[in-house]
């Protein structure tokens, strides 16, 4: 698919065709284009952890709190970062959420141009997350998404604003 094609297939999706797992190769490489994305002084500090397992996954939808969403997701990929190993900008802010951010995006548009669904969560409850993968507690969990072919692809296209609306030449 092209680069242009892709930014404008992506979707979030909630409803996946859960008999069909994607397969190891395309995991490893939807996770290799968030670890190719750049960081703050190429600390590359984002790590995944891949949950397929049918136990694990249903423990995650619940620590989403979703009642219905994603409860037919086959996987998820859960986004993890070391706060502590950050740098700062000129205003004391930490890179890792940028950084996160940029290669987060990488996993989901990889994912779209693979032909898989996802959806960028970040509304969930980290503690219970990090207890359920026994992620280390100066690690943080900043998103998931869980990954899979969606029941059906989405065509809407939902509304954005006019392109001239969110350019400003030279001043605001």
């Amino acid at each position: 698919m092209e680069f242009y094609e892709v930014i404008k297939k992506r979707r979030s999706y909630r409803s996946f065709n859960e008999a069909r797992m994607p397969e190891k190769e395309t995991i490893k490489k939807i996770i290799n284009a968030g670890r190719l994305a750049p960081t703050w002084a190429n600390m590359q500090g984002v790590e995944y952890i891949i949950v397929q397992k049918n136990p694990i996954v249903k423990q995650i939808w619940k620590a989403i709190g979703q009642r219905k969403k994603f409860s037919n997701a086959p996987m998820f990929i859960v986004g993890i970062i070391a706060e502590k190993d950050s740098g700062k900008n000129k205003n004391g802010e930490p890179y890792y959420p940028v950084d996160f951010g940029i290669c987060f995006e990488h996993i989901i548009l990889a994912a779209t141009a693979e032909g898989l669904a996802t959806c960028w969560i970040g509304y969930f409850d980290e503690e219970k997350v990090k207890e359920i993968l026994h992620i280390p507690k100066k690690k943080r969990v900043l998103g998931l998404t869980p990954l899979g072919y969606p029941l059906k692809l989405k065509d809407d296209d939902s509304p954005r604003k006019d392109l001239e609306s969110v350019i400003h030449w030279e001043t605001f």
